[in-house]
Formats: C-alpha cells, sequence, structure tokens
C-alpha cells in the first residue's frame, strides 16, 4: 500500500506540470498570433524603413508597400516580407529575414537592429537601380547594381564590418558632356578597421579597362588611386580629355591601340 505521505507530493507534482504546460501552450498561442503590426513597428522603429498595407502575424509579416529612406528621400522597395527570429526578442534586437520585391529591384537576407543608428546584415543580395545610390555620389550615373554581403555591421550610424562584392552592369557616368559607358564593373569591399571602407575596383568587360583601390575613410575625405585604360577611338569619341585630365595623367600607351592613364584622385 503506497504511503499518503508519498503519494500526496506524486499527484501534486503531476498537477504542476500540467498546469506549467498549460501556459505554456497559451502563451505560445497568444504570441504566435501577435498581429503583424507588432512586427512592422519593431523593424521600423529606426525611422529609415516605413511600410503600408501590413497583414499577417509578428512572426510572419508581409507589407504590401515598403519605403527606405537614403540621405533623406524615400525610395519604395516594393512588398516586404519578413520572417522574424523568436530569440531574437529577448535580445532587443529583432532579427529577421526580410525580402523585398519590385520592378529591377529586390533584397533578400538577414537584418538585425540594434537600434536607431545600428543595424547588420548576414548573406544578403540585393539588386537595384544606380538611381538609389546617386544622392551618395558626385557624379550622375546610370546602370544596376548587385551587391551580396556575408557581413555589414554598422554601429551608432559607424561602419564596424562589412565583407562582401558588389558589381555595376551596364555602368555609365555622366562626364558633363557625355555619357561615358563603363560596361560592367566589379568591386571587393572589406572595412578598413577604422570606421571607413575599402574597395578594389575592376572592370568585368567593357571599353574601359580599370584597376583602382577606393579607400573612404571615417568621417570624411576619400582616395581613388591605380590605372585606366581605353581605346583611343573611345576616347576621342567622348571628348573625354578634359574630364579625365581632372583626376588622372597620361602614360606610355600599351601597343594595342589603348591609351593608358594613371590615377590619383583625392576628395
Amino acid at each position: 500500500m503506497i504511503s499518503p505521505s508519498v503519494a500526496l507530493p506524486k499527484l501534486n507534482a503531476n498537477k504542476n506540470f500540467w498546469i506549467s504546460l498549460g501556459v505554456i501552450v497559451w502563451v505560445y498561442f497568444v504570441v504566435s498570433n501577435f498581429p503583424a503590426v507588432w512586427g512592422a513597428y519593431l523593424l521600423t522603429r529606426g525611422g529609415d524603413l516605413a511600410m503600408s498595407g501590413v497583414s499577417g502575424t509578428i512572426w510572419t509579416g508581409r507589407a504590401s508597400l515598403a519605403s527606405i529612406k537614403i540621405k533623406g528621400v524615400d525610395h519604395s522597395v516594393g512588398q516586404l516580407t519578413w520572417k522574424l527570429s523568436p530569440l531574437s526578442l529577448f535580445t532587443l534586437s529583432p532579427c529577421a529575414q526580410i525580402t523585398t520585391l519590385m520592378d529591377n529591384q529586390d533584397f533578400d537576407g538577414y537584418v538585425c537592429y540594434k537600434g536607431k543608428n545600428s543595424i547588420s546584415l548576414k548573406n544578403t543580395a540585393a539588386n537595384f537601380p544606380a538611381v538609389m545610390i546617386q544622392p551618395l555620389v558626385p557624379l550622375a550615373i546610370d546602370g544596376q547594381f548587385s551587391l551580396n554581403l556575408n557581413a555589414l555591421n554598422i554601429e551608432n550610424g559607424k561602419l564596424k564590418t562589412v565583407h562582401g562584392k558588389t558589381s555595376w552592369l551596364n555602368a555609365k557616368i555622366y562626364n558633363g558632356n557625355n555619357w561615358m559607358s563603363l560596361g560592367n564593373v566589379g568591386g571587393d569591399l572589406v572595412d578598413d578597421g577604422n570606421n571607413g571602407l575599402s574597395a578594389h575596383i575592376m572592370d568585368a568587360g567593357g571599353p574601359v579597362h580599370l584597376d583602382l583601390v577606393t579607400n573612404l575613410p571615417y568621417p570624411t575625405g576619400g582616395s581613388v588611386k591605380g590605372g585606366l585604360s581605353l581605346p583611343e577611338p573611345y576616347f576621342r569619341e567622348l571628348n573625354a580629355e578634359a574630364w579625365l585630365s581632372m583626376f588622372a595623367v597620361r602614360q606610355a600607351d600599351d601597343g594595342q591601340g589603348n591609351l593608358v592613364f594613371a590615377v590619383d584622385l583625392n576628395f
């Protein structure tokens, strides 16, 4: 015969187990059905991302239209979907797999928001027209950009880590008189360890051959050093002499009909 003093603790233990399980199931049911506007709030609290037409749940949601602010200018990124990482909520740094889609523009990456001016990206791929970054560069540009980032980390508005590649398809620069076609251009992106950016830029087929290293130190300034060459007929067609003389010095021709220039530009 089982002693009452032994049976009672077992009954209480079973009762506590089922109560705890019931609470966990109830909490999961409630949290899993939080409306998507809560997720939208977490992802847009930095102020640079805006959403409308939000549907779904906090974990898996959709915005029919989203926009991102670059240098104070809003750019539409089309439809946006997200899958929020549950564990990230406990660190107060919401992380989500975010995907956007619209004509000639898409984004897919794992994004973590760490505050208004802090963000990190992992395993990210993006394609977008040159007009998206026009406010960031001093020259008029055209073409399509592709970006593949293994890692990007920005803290309090400062670049801490970046490692990835970029390509510029059908690249064009307006030199003040003509649109100068560069063909396809590629670059390797790395941080300089001091909040700045370094990029090795190369041509990937086109009339202009490039081998340049660009350094953008923090907080201001920058340099572009290396060389470029282009066929003499193309050089004459564009009337590029006056433009190139602003930042490049003529070198000896390469013997294959190409004009060679050394680039040493500081800004």
